[in-house]
């Protein structure tokens, strides 16, 4: 984890704050829970199946909330994600949340990576994805933001300090498949 700016670092630092004392009215217990992910967990399914996947990353997993509690999804209910996958070898990375904070050093099958991109300042997200790409055998996943959010840090800053249209990302991404054909791109939009 190198060649990042310095504001990139600063907005670490944001987040182990926003994650202690909570933002927006939400106390740090219930802040950045990784609840974003729920919506996507039958299709990351799917993906690791496809892929033949036996690990993955979830990188910037938030408080990993799903990867610890019991949830269901109809009538069937599930001890955690892990058990929904029918995958054990998961590693959950968050720089802002301290259990998290170690760096993959190895590389994963799939990497998983919502609702994260947007939060990189523009001028470190490149080599952030970039990063991401070679931590991945089989797969990347991605939930990407192209509004603000609802909240804001304290300088007055949207949180989003990467906005860019889904036509924009479309493109970056093509470039990168061209630099990792081997990894197979799976690329979402929150709007």
């Amino acid at each position: 984890m190198e060649n990042y700016s310095d504001y990139y670092y600063k907005v670490i630092e944001k987040y182990k704050i926003f994650h202690k004392n909570g933002i927006k009215n939400l106390p740090g217990e219930s802040t950045f829970l990784g609840y974003s992910l729920t919506k996507w967990i039958v299709k990351i399914k799917e993906i690791i199946k496809i892929n033949n996947a036996n690990s993955i990353v979830d990188f910037g997993c938030g408080k990993a909330f799903l990867y610890s509690n019991k949830f269901k999804i109809g009538d069937n209910e599930f001890k955690n994600l892990s058990d929904f996958w029918g995958i054990e070898n998961i590693f959950l990375y968050d720089p802002g949340v301290e259990k998290f904070s170690t760096y993959p050093n190895k590389r994963f099958d799939g990497i998983i990576c919502t609702d994260v991109i947007e939060h990189i300042p523009e001028k470190d997200v490149m080599n952030f994805i970039d990063e991401l790409f070679k931590l991945s055998n089989k797969f990347i996943f991605f939930v990407i933001a192209t509004i603000p959010a609802s909240k804001y840090f304290d300088d007055g800053k949207n949180i989003h300090l990467c906005l860019k249209t889904q036509s924009d990302w479309n493109e970056i991404f093509l470039d990168l498949k061209k630099k990792y054909p081997n990894i197979n791109q799976y690329v979402y939009f929150n709007d």
